[in-house]
């Protein structure tokens, strides 16, 4: 009995494995997630920036748009949860080279320069992985810039210093081009608080800027 029940047993199997075309299909093992983790990287870019700048006891007012270029490094930890969205927290920092000057609209001539030397941010990230190859993501945080300004009439170009500390938002995409290496191109706004100095008088300088950065990452 045994034995016949065996035998139907294996006729049973076989007669389906033929029916099936006698195709074993193997199982795709899941790929593997080369978007959580650490990374570093290198950027650089076009900033436009804006500064309004009021002198109470004068009165006079300026506005300037102090453009130029930027380049730093940036590094981060990724979490890439279910339905491929992922998370991330990033820290960036920047040099700086913008600047501009302009004359008053009042009666003494007066001359005021504005300088972005530096910058830095810490980020949270929020993107979509799209066939394990593009990322669209966008990102905000709190940053920080220093500012340097001079004025004329008091005494020449010497010029004072100032960090001050805002919010950024912005958006981006990003492109894995090996397994550890990814690219990408990111757009920010960043306001800053207002700035004060003190030449011969008080002044306020209220800042925000525009960027465009392409950067280059490694994972690890």
């Amino acid at each position: 009995m045994r034995r016949v029940i065996f035998s139907l047993t294996t006729a049973v199997a076989l007669s389906s494995f033929a029916m099936a075309g006698g195709d074993i299909v193997p199982v795709a093992p899941a790929p593997a997630d080369s978007w959580s983790g650490f990374y570093v990287g290198l950027q650089a870019g076009g900033i436009w920036g804006n500064a309004d700048v009021n002198i109470p006891a004068y009165p006079s007012n300026f506005s300037l748009d102090p453009d130029g270029f930027g380049g730093g490094v940036y590094a981060g930890y990724n979490w890439l949860l279910e339905n491929d969205f992922l998370i991330g927290l990033e820290v960036a920092g920047n040099f700086i080279s913008a600047d501009d000057e302009g004359l008053s609209g009042g009666m003494g001539g007066e001359k005021y320069k504005v300088e972005q030397n530096w910058d830095a941010a810490i980020l949270l990230r929020i993107g979509k992985v799209i066939d394990d190859t593009w990322m669209p993501y966008v990102t905000g945080g709190v940053a920080w810039t220093e500012l340097e300004t001079s004025y004329i009439p008091d005494g020449g170009w010497g010029s004072k210093k100032d960090t001050v500390n805002g919010w950024t938002i912005g958006a981006g995409v990003e492109m894995k081009l090996t397994t550890n290496i990814h690219a990408r191109i990111e757009y920010r706004y960043t306001d800053y608080d207002t700035a004060q100095f003190v030449h011969a008088g008080p002044s306020n300088v209220d800042y925000n800027d525009n960027r465009v950065m392409v950067g280059i990452s490694y994972r690890f």
